[in-house]
């Protein structure tokens, strides 16, 4: 019998560097996981250096990680990610 695969809810919040090159690669990722994304914000901040963009992930967490480490290795940008425990 297979196991259930346990979905949690995870808030994330990237960063990146106003007028990045990088930005395309960021949509790119995004779009490859948009079938777990509930919720999309980007916000940008004229006094600042930088875009911010908010997401609202429902997956398993080897997926939430796999987006991470893909987001995490792009060049000028950051991510935070906040996960339920169950």
């Amino acid at each position: 019998m297979e196991k259930e695969k346990e979905l949690r809810i995870a808030s994330v919040l990237i960063t990146i560097d106003k007028n990045s090159s990088e930005v395309a690669d960021v949509n790119k990722v995004l779009s490859d996981f948009s079938s777990v994304i509930l919720a999309r914000q980007g916000l940008s901040l004229p006094n600042r250096d930088f875009n911010i963009i908010t997401l609202i992930f429902e997956a398993e967490v080897n997926t939430i990680n796999s987006f991470a480490g893909k987001i995490g290795r792009i060049p000028k940008v950051c991510i935070k990610v906040l996960m339920t425990k169950k």
